[in-house]
């Protein structure tokens, strides 16, 4: 029997919602009015002014534009590639059970078993995306299913059955490998930390720069702050695309074990 713990389907992360997706901007709005809170302190306070303006400012400000345009297109790829792992998951398991009660059926073999263990492989898949086991114990319970195809032939299942449950096993293993890669890399640490560093820069600019525009001085400085502070926090968000609010939608995969586990 499997000690792997169990995940329901309703508590690992659901995609976002209408309401979620405002999440990063409340996160991003205290960046903002710090700017603003600092022009004010810098400019009518302490009555600084004349030291850069905002066509000074421009090169930088286009610099930080790029390099997270760069940052955000780079996570985007892999975001979308993650998008497709939770149906294949999903698809991979109904077949494999659905294969191998089949492949036993037309030789009047009892097939009983064979769910149980595929459930079980389910569970620990879902409990693994939702943060709960490690790695090598995920990898440790998908381990039973080559040793569950195994079974299924010395059971006497058609050669033909065989072939396609370890090519759909194969397929299950690509996907999870994958996804393993995506979970446990930074996309370009190098390129986070000068976003970084190009964001705050561009920050102390938006608190020191004049405008010529009495309404202009703020709206612009609280506009980009909070522009900027999002994107950096959407590019963390989707760079880990199984958690927090940009998480993708596990339906499929969800919906396979509820399957699994319904019979």
């Amino acid at each position: 029997m499997s000690t792997t713990p169990h995940t329901s389907p309703d508590a690992i992360d659901k995609p976002p919602t209408y309401g979620s997706q405002w999440r990063l901007v409340l996160r991003a709005l205290p960046i903002a009015i710090a700017v603003l809170v600092g022009r004010f302190i810098f400019h009518n306070a302490l009555d600084v002014s004349g030291l850069v303006t905002f066509s000074d400012a421009g090169a930088v400000i286009t610099g930080a534009t790029i390099i997270v345009g760069l940052m955000l297109a780079g996570v985007l790829s892999d975001y979308k590639e993650s998008e497709k792992f939770p149906a294949v998951l999903g698809q991979s398991l109904l077949a494999l059970d659905g294969l191998a009660a089949a492949g036993l059926s037309v030789k009047d073999i009892d097939s009983g078993w064979i769910r149980p263990r595929v459930s079980a492989l389910a569970d620990a898949i879902v409990t693994w995306v939702h943060g709960d086991i490690s790695d090598q114990q995920m990898w440790a319970a998908q381990a039973d299913t080559t040793q569950l195809i195994v079974d299924i032939e010395k059971a006497g299942a058609p050669s033909h059955y065989v072939g396609r449950l370890l090519a759909t096993n194969g397929d299950l293993t690509n996907a999870l490998s994958r996804m393993q890669a995506i979970r446990n890399t930074s996309f370009i640490k190098a390129g986070y930390v000068l976003m970084v560093l190009l964001v705050t820069i561009v920050m102390i600019l938006l608190v020191i720069v004049d405008f010529t525009s009495p309404v202009m001085r703020w709206v612009v400085p609280g506009v980009l702050a909070l522009a900027y502070t999002y994107l950096i926090l959407l590019v963390r968000d989707v760079d880990n695309p199984y958690q927090g609010s940009a998480c993708v939608d596990f339906a499929p995969l969800l919906d396979a074990q509820r399957a699994l586990a319904s019979k």
